[in-house]
């Protein structure tokens, strides 16, 4: 394997500035009146924090997501990572182009947002799933 694994300074100190960057949000937010969106960042940053370390703490034990998370992807993982972005960014403009037309009978901005990013990550998901099994 000619990878580089993440030092456990880099990870913790990626940790710790995602905590410093969603306290900022979260304070931001709560200074400007909107409790809820505070409320979302807290939960939604905290889960991607938790979830991120312990990918991280798995490491090369813990399957491809754990290793391509924690540094430690081979070739072939980081291969089945960009190809499956690839799939994401094509599936996105697709999805995009849609929404676009569907905004002419006024649907909701917040619609076209949601439908664009959940485009994304379940095609993400299911394609790096999918090219995981094949190869």
């Amino acid at each position: 394997m000619s990878t580089k694994p993440i030092t456990p300074l880099a990870a913790i100190m990626g940790l710790v500035a995602g905590v410093a960057t969603i306290t900022i949000l979260v304070v931001v937010a709560r200074a400007t009146d909107h409790d809820s969106f505070a409320k979302g960042i807290a939960i939604g940053g905290a889960t991607a924090i938790v979830v991120l370390g312990v990918l991280w703490w798995r490491g090369a034990r813990g399957g491809a997501a754990a290793r391509i998370a924690s540094g430690n992807a081979d070739e072939r993982e980081r291969r089945i990572t960009r190809e499956a972005r690839a799939d994401t960014g094509v599936a996105m403009m697709a999805a995009g182009i849609g929404m676009t037309i569907a905004t002419l009978w006024d649907v909701e901005a917040e619609a076209v947002g949601a439908v664009i990013l959940w485009t994304g990550l379940l095609t993400f998901l299911i394609s790096a799933g999918v090219r995981v099994r094949r190869s």
